[in-house]
């Protein structure tokens, strides 16, 4: 039987709720915008960058004792309500996980007062991201990896001080580190802390990407640590 892990807890094993079918693997559609032009076959389509969001719709039961099955009910939507991790896990797939960005609880149905039948709505970024590339990775200065998937927006970290020149396939940017720095090419941000209320921005050039194939990187600068989380993602 599936289960799934969100907000690092388990719907089966810490709610005693049960998935009655397993939501289909979905497929993100491109940001596009369609334009009808007379006289031309067929419709242009202008690529605007990026996957449109996607939802998985969760038909979920559970059984307990009457007067136990509100309350059950109420732990449920506290859990999807406080989010402190936003990755959605199948235990079916479970090298991979989405990032949840809204969620949506249907009203619940009381079968035989025993029962309790609902649908969560997990809306998420329209990629899959692989769960080991989540995590900080150091990385050798003139490395060359190569990227399976689609192109990836990693978060680097650094440590040192001064002004720190990267090059990521012959495409360079510069950024000013004073201790430590992040850099979030999905935000396109560079902060010390996640919730930093003063984040800032490269000094020189874009916003790195890794793209499919290979990826060079090189960096210089008085630097005691490159780290990165690569981010591999696919639709």
């Amino acid at each position: 039987m599936v289960d799934l892990f969100f907000n690092n807890k388990s719907l089966r094993r810490n709610f005693k709720v049960s998935i009655v079918k397993r939501p289909p693997t979905m497929f993100s559609i491109k940001n596009r915008r369609k334009t009808e032009v007379p006289g031309r076959d067929g419709d242009l389509y202008e690529d605007l960058g990026g996957q449109k969001d996607i939802t998985f719709p969760v038909e979920c039961n559970f059984i307990c004792a009457p007067n136990e099955i509100r309350d059950r009910f109420r732990l449920l939507k506290s859990w999807l309500n406080n989010i402190e991790d936003d990755k959605l896990i199948f235990t079916d797939d479970p090298n991979w996980f989405y990032k949840v960005v809204d969620i949506n609880i249907s009203s619940m149905d009381v079968i035989k007062k025993r029962k309790g039948h609902f649908i969560i709505n997990f809306t998420c970024r329209g990629y899959q991201y692989k769960l080991d590339a989540d995590e900080f990775i150091e990385v050798p200065n003139g490395i060359i990896l190569f990227n399976e998937y689609d192109i990836a927006k990693p978060l680097i970290y650094l440590e040192g001080n001064g002004k720190v020149e990267i090059n990521i396939n012959n495409k360079v940017f510069e950024v000013l580190v004073n201790e430590f720095a992040y850099i979030d090419s999905e935000l396109e941000v560079v902060y010390k802390q996640k919730n930093d209320e003063d984040p800032y921005n490269l000094d020189i050039g874009d916003y790195p990407v890794l793209i499919h194939g290979e990826n060079t990187i090189s960096y210089s600068g008085d630097l005691e640590k490159f780290e990165i989380k690569f981010r591999w993602r696919c639709v």
